[in-house]
């Protein structure tokens, strides 16, 4: 009876395996990366390849960085050598995920869709799925759950959610392929660290499910915001200096993103003591399913337009208060950008682009470090010091296409605009409207931070204008 239980078991098992192989498939993208330096240009073309998994009828998730501008996508099936052309029917970069649509739906009839089911448990063993890149063979390895807590999202740069480590390789070319416990999904995996030798990341389904939800209406919005930097109270003295009494604990507000949820009900210097029915503790963090994470983890679980009860100490008084959270779109963008040709506008061979990630990280590879400070500092730091921060400059001149119209001017690239013409610009549609609204003998380009002024002679710059676009190729002057 034992070895029949024993034999029972090991069917089950190669039984649950098939089904998994047979759902897994192999992604190619052939894609076409636009240049944020020549932005006019068509693009550069080049081919990767990926994993994915089916979740319904002609539903395929994946990594929203395997799909990411695309121009054909082809899926595989395990041991089908047919390619089948397929599209991008949702994506969310901001959590890396997307889902895939086959052009003939009818492929996938025959699959078996694969199940989601919870959070694995610390020092539990899973098995991931995909197709490493150096071959088109189904791979599988085994792993076991090392950590689970709130990490960076390599694909924008910027994004935090939670993430699953595991022992298990995760290569590239694995990328989207599932994570399997007891034959069900657990994660996606997704990402490696250069510095962490045999370790891998993979999304949880917490995260899948939260992607899915936002998608239920056809539409997604994207993670919400919660919008607050805090400060941990380790320190007693901090914390009798807040008001709090003995048994307290919690984290003060240093800065709040405008626009956010917190900001509405929020202020500088307020006590954050419980959110949504979780104590924070004074080094930030809370007990979220027997796991001590940032209290970040919270926020996080939640959708647009949703509710998020906090409790609070002003000034020594005790209250309630609720945030209703909503997508942060920051300008300038701060994230890395796919799926989109870039905005610009050319005149006088001057080359006028939005600040955004995209257009510093032309600068060089240590772009960070590398650029002009001021960049960076208006992306990243602004915003925690000035309420108008949405305000400010966001067009920068990313290059000079050579011409003797221009030829005075090739130390200003990479420098902020404060005004054109004695007109504010804040965007590339304001730029265009100064400069082609201007009927003085000149134009002045008045910059950002040292107040140097650019001077071109408008009737020669208009005399020019087409003569630039023929030399360099360019087949219209913007884009925005």
């Amino acid at each position: 009876m034992r070895r029949m239980a024993i034999v029972c078991m090991v069917v089950l098992s190669l039984g649950a395996r098939a089904q998994v192989e047979q759902s897994v498939v192999r992604i190619v993208n052939q894609y076409n990366r636009f240049s944020w330096f020549t932005p006019w240009d068509s693009g550069s073309t080049g081919s990767g390849s990926g994993s994915g998994f089916v979740i319904s009828k002609n539903r395929i998730m994946t990594n929203a960085h395997v799909v990411s501008d695309a121009a054909m996508l082809l899926v595989y099936f395990h041991n089908d050598p047919t390619p089948y052309p397929a599209h991008v029917a949702a994506i969310g970069h901001d959590c890396d995920l997307a889902i895939l649509e086959l052009n003939a739906p009818a492929r996938t009839e025959s699959v078996p869709a694969l199940e989601f089911d919870a959070l694995p448990a610390l020092r539990s063993q899973v098995v991931t799925y995909g197709y490493p890149t150096g071959g088109r063979l189904l791979s599988s390895t085994a792993g076991v759950v090392s950590r689970i807590e709130l990490q960076d999202y390599v694909h924008t740069g910027l994004d935090s959610h939670l993430t699953v480590q595991t022992d298990a390789a995760i290569n590239p070319g694995n990328s989207g392929g599932p994570v399997i416990q007891n034959g069900k999904v657990v994660g996606v995996a997704f990402q490696g660290n250069q510095q962490l030798e045999n370790m891998g990341f993979f999304i949880p389904v917490k995260v899948v499910e939260h992607f899915l939800t936002d998608l239920a209406d056809g539409r997604y919005d994207g993670y919400p915001e919660f919008g607050a930097y805090t400060t941990s109270l380790d320190s007693p003295a901090a914390r009798r200096h807040a008001g709090m009494v003995e048994g307290e604990t919690g984290v003060r507000i240093e800065n709040l993103l405008r626009g956010c949820g917190a900001e509405a009900v929020l202020r500088r210097g307020d006590i954050i003591t419980s959110i949504n029915g979780y104590a924070v503790a004074n080094n930030g963090t809370v007990d979220w399913n027997g796991m001590r994470l940032d209290f970040n983890v919270v926020p996080d679980q939640l959708q647009k337009g949703d509710k998020l009860p906090l409790r609070i100490i002003r000034d020594g008084k005790r209250m309630e208060v609720e945030a209703t959270l909503s997508p942060y779109n920051p300008l300038p963008a701060k994230a890395n950008l796919y799926d989109r040709q870039p905005s610009y506008f050319v005149y006088a061979g001057l080359v006028f682009v939005p600040l955004n990630r995209e257009t510093v990280k032309t600068y060089s590879n240590d772009w960070f470090t590398d650029a002009p400070q001021e960049l960076i500092h208006e992306m990243y730091y602004r915003h925690l010091e000035e309420r108008d921060f949405l305000d400010a400059p966001q067009v920068m001149i990313i290059r000079r296409l050579d011409h003797e119209v221009n030829v005075e001017e090739a130390l200003y690239t990479y420098r902020l605009i404060d005004s054109i013409n004695g007109k504010r610009t804040r965007t590339l549609a304001e730029t265009i409207e100064a400069i082609e609204g201007n009927t003085a003998d000149q134009h002045l380009i008045e910059l950002q931070h040292g107040n140097r002024i650019m001077a071109l002679d408008r009737k020669q710059a208009d005399a020019a204008h087409l003569e630039i676009l023929e030399k360099y190729a360019i087949p219209k002057d913007r884009n925005l």
